[in-house]
């Protein structure tokens, strides 16, 4: 008799143990000054909806953790740029957390937009945030990370934004800007090739969910 040992090896493929989304808020002042306050309103509604799909994505996979070989873990962060201080500090820091009480504080903290447009700030953040464990695990497949960022006009400085894009890309971080209605359309340039418009601010939340879906749907 000939006994044939056959070891059998899983295959790392398209599954990511570990998902961080990220979303930055615009809290310029023509979200406000510009189509009577519609932008803020459903830019608001927009960070809602994501909150809450993630929310149930994060149940589901607690879910299925017991028919899972890797299990998934969902984590969320939000920012929001408005010319501050606080452009560097996430208003929800990055966590598994989505309960009520996130939510209702990030609603109350995007319901303002007294500043302009340094969308550089959260991009640099995120990127020196970046530990070595994090870059390893991107590289093998294990972390997926996304970014999302909201606009409704040029950025400050678009070059410098540009080359933080860069080094993210670079890093396998995912980058997608998002212009708000015809005045944000300067973020398909700017974010170009990973950039949407939503031609009018009530469109924001589609626009939102088709970019989800576009990037998880290998999960």
């Amino acid at each position: 008799l000939v006994w044939e040992s056959t070891e059998i090896k899983e295959k790392l493929g398209k599954k990511h143990g570990e998902i961080e989304i990220t979303l930055v808020c615009d809290g310029s002042s023509s979200m406000v000054t510009e189509g009577g306050g519609k932008k803020l309103v459903e830019q608001r509604k927009a960070a809602v909806f994501m909150m809450e799909a993630l929310k149930e994505f994060a149940d589901l996979a607690d879910e299925e953790r017991i028919n899972m070989n890797t299990p998934l873990e969902v984590r969320s962060e939000v920012y929001t740029f408005q010319q501050s201080d606080e452009d560097a500090t996430p208003i929800k820091k990055m966590s598994k957390e989505l309960g009520e009480k996130e939510r209702i504080d990030v609603m109350v903290k995007i319901s303002t937009a007294p500043g302009s447009t340094t969308d550089f700030i959260p991009l640099e953040t995120i990127n020196n945030n970046l530990s070595e464990e994090d870059l390893k695990k991107i590289e093998e497949g294990e972390l997926k990370k996304i970014v999302i960022v909201f606009t409704d006009g040029e950025s400050n400085d678009a070059q410098r934004v540009q080359n933080i894009l860069g080094k993210l890309r670079d890093k396998g971080v995912i980058v997608i800007g998002v212009g708000i209605t015809e005045g944000g359309k300067a973020a398909l340039t700017t974010y170009a090739p990973d950039a949407r418009l939503a031609e009018q601010a009530e469109k924001l939340s589609n626009v939102l969910a088709d970019v989800l879906k576009d990037n998880l749907a290998d999960v």
